[in-house]
Formats: C-alpha cells, sequence, structure tokens
C-alpha cells in the first residue's frame, strides 16, 4: 500500500514538472498573475489600516467621550444636498448648551459655537482672511466660549487660548489654525498680528497645534479663526446657527446620550418615537 502511494506521487511529480518544463511562458504567468493577485491584496489590506488607523488617531484627538451635536447629520448626503425638513428645523441655540449643562448629569462639560447658516448644500459662507498683501480663502470663522479648549480638546500651540474676560468683554482676539498661520506669517512670529476677516480687524493671541492624522492635514480646522462668542455675534448678528459640544463621564457615554436627547425634544418639542 505504501510503495502505491509513493509510485503515485511519484508519478504526479513528475508529470508536474514536465509540463511545466513544456509550458514554461503558460507556467510563468500563472505564477506572476498569483504574486500580482497577493500583492495587491495586501497592499489594499495595509491601506485600508492605515485609513482606519488615520481616522481613527483624528477623531479621538477630540477626546473619546466627546459628542458633536447639530441640527441634522452633519455626515454625507446622498444626494449631495439637504432635504427641506433639515433646512427647516430650527437651529440649536447657546440656551440649549446650558440646558444640556444643567439638567444633563452624565455631562462633564459643554460648550457652543456659533456658525453663518448654511445652504442646502450643507456648506457655510466662504471667509477671506487678509495680512497686509497676503490672503487666505474658505477659512473657517466662527465664535467658541472659552470651554471648547475643554470640549474638544483644542489647544494653543503657541500663544494662548481664548478666555471668559475677553468673551464678555466682546473683545476683538482670535486664535488662529496652523495652516493659516503659515500661510499668512510665513517668516514672522503671527502673535499680536492683526488678521483681517468680514472687515473686522482681530488681534492674534494664539497659534492652534495641529490635529492629529496625517490624512486630514488641510481640514477645515487647520485653516480656523476662533473669535469669542460675543465677540462673534457683535460683528454678525443674523449668524445663528449653533454646534454644541459635550463631554460625558468616563463609562457614562449612553446615559449622557440619552439625557441630551431627553433634555433637546422637551426644549425643541420634538416627538419621541
Amino acid at each position: 500500500m505504501k510503495i502505491g502511494m509513493h509510485m503515485h506521487l511519484g508519478e504526479n511529480a513528475h508529470m508536474a514538472l514536465t509540463t511545466l518544463r513544456e509550458n514554461k511562458m503558460r507556467s510563468f504567468l500563472t505564477v506572476l498573475g498569483v504574486v500580482i493577485g497577493i500583492t495587491a491584496l495586501l497592499a489594499v489590506v495595509a491601506i485600508l489600516v492605515g485609513v482606519y488607523s488615520d481616522m481613527s488617531a483624528f477623531l479621538s484627538d477630540f477626546g473619546p467621550n466627546t459628542f458633536f451635536i447639530f441640527k441634522f447629520d452633519p455626515g454625507i448626503h446622498t444626494s449631495g444636498r439637504l432635504s427641506r425638513e433639515e433646512m427647516a428645523r430650527k437651529p440649536l441655540t447657546l440656551e440649549d448648551a446650558k440646558a444640556i449643562g444643567e439638567l444633563c448629569p452624565d455631562v462633564q462639560a459643554v460648550s457652543a459655537a456659533v456658525l453663518p447658516r448654511l445652504d442646502e448644500a450643507g456648506r457655510g459662507q466662504i471667509r477671506v482672511a487678509r495680512y497686509r498683501n497676503k490672503e487666505v480663502a474658505g477659512v473657517d470663522y466662527h465664535g467658541v466660549l472659552p470651554e471648547d479648549e475643554i470640549v474638544f480638546n483644542s489647544h494653543a500651540a503657541h500663544g494662548r487660548y481664548l478666555t471668559e474676560a475677553e468673551n464678555l468683554h466682546r473683545s476683538e482676539v482670535a486664535l488662529i489654525g496652523p495652516d493659516l498661520a503659515k500661510a499668512l506669517f510665513p517668516d514672522e512670529d503671527p502673535l499680536g498680528k492683526p488678521v483681517l476677516v468680514d472687515g473686522v480687524s482681530y488681534q492674534v493671541i494664539g497659534v492652534m497645534a495641529r490635529r492629529k492624522g496625517q490624512l486630514m492635514k488641510g481640514y477645515q480646522t487647520e485653516k480656523a479663526i476662533l473669535v469669542p462668542y460675543r465677540t462673534y455675534q457683535k460683528h454678525r448678528p443674523m449668524d445663528d446657527e449653533n454646534l454644541i459640544g459635550a463631554v460625558a463621564y468616563p463609562g457614562r457615554m449612553a446615559e449622557a446620550e440619552d439625557e441630551i436627547r431627553g433634555v433637546l425634544r422637551r426644549r425643541r418639542n420634538v416627538p419621541y418615537d
């Protein structure tokens, strides 16, 4: 029995080698196809793992327990435009943010940013920042509270962050993103320099730290101009969109989400499903 098996194995091996010798080009192309296929598969897997890791680093940089609260889902819309129902929704308000902070026991901190109204494509107005003969279009210009530093894990890499006193007194100061600082001040320190936005001159008090994630370079936050919330309202009283951020206590994400939903449903008279 064993002898027969050895004979069959030997014959099979001999036939395989004979086929390879007689069909060298076909064998080469077959092996080449297998190698290319495996290499391509490994490359795709490596790219997907890299993208996932990069996006995870970018999102985790905002904090693992952070909620972003807006009047509609800021994700990708299949139609490319907001629906009429989404456009008709009332903007969130600063009072909504305060209510979340007061009525949600599992929320550790809350903040709000005031923005211009968005169009049907979910985009805001294009802003231009200027310094002397340099200008940058498409800047992310909005007003924030001092709590923004804690809630969104936003820090100044150079200079300092906005203060409550500057917000109360509507001071014309600004924190700018690293890409904007590089574009407007390539050869000088931006601190103390004026930046003109919408005809208003703001004194730069800090440059924001760059967010993690190499694929997100050029992201809107890197071209941001953050001014005190009340200062923004002073110059742009017609802008009433608010993005609310909230941080849950560790291990209390689900409870905090339920509390936030409940508070906003009651304040906005939205029935439960």
